[in-house]
């Protein structure tokens, strides 16, 4: 850097530094990089919980579920539901009709709604929910990963 650009450099840089205490900004960089700075009420609140914890493990649920009666990996599954695939064409591929996928999920995702309803991770209606609509034919992805419509209004 030639000496006329170092000079600007730390005349710009005094300049802003200048123009941010002034307006009060800076004091708040300064205390914030003290090595003892004071404990503000917002850090000693506690951790909020996750308001969906529940949906969490529900799906997290039904997808190792799913993936157990297709004979893959949950992360596999989770790949192809990416790529497009729908759950319907891969039982296809594995000589499943909707009813006989649907027997099996629910044969698998008892024990593990169960555990979570042991757990206290969700309620035994969320639990019952979730098996009675599989019942009625509503299987999780089945028809593949469907994206939230978007916000803007059709025209």
């Amino acid at each position: 850097m030639n000496s006329f650009a170092a000079i600007a450099v730390k005349t710009i840089g005094a300049g802003t530094a200048a123009a941010l205490i002034s307006l009060g900004i800076a004091g708040g960089l300064a205390q914030a990089a003290s090595p003892n700075p004071t404990p503000s009420s917002s850090a000693a609140a506690p951790a909020k919980s996750d308001p969906h914890k529940d949906r969490r493990a529900i799906r997290l649920a039904v997808v190792e579920s799913e993936a157990d009666v297709l004979h893959i990996t949950p992360a596999q599954l989770h790949e192809d539901l990416k790529k497009g695939q729908k759950v319907a064409d891969l039982a296809k591929d594995r000589g499943m009709n909707k009813d006989q996928f649907a027997a099996a999920l629910t044969a698998n995702l008892k024990p593990r709604l169960a555990a979570l309803v042991e757990n206290k991770e969700i309620t035994q209606a969320q639990a019952d929910k979730v098996l009675d609509r599989i019942s009625k034919g509503h299987i999780p992805f089945w028809n593949g990963i469907h994206h939230k419509a978007s916000k803007t209004p059709a025209k």
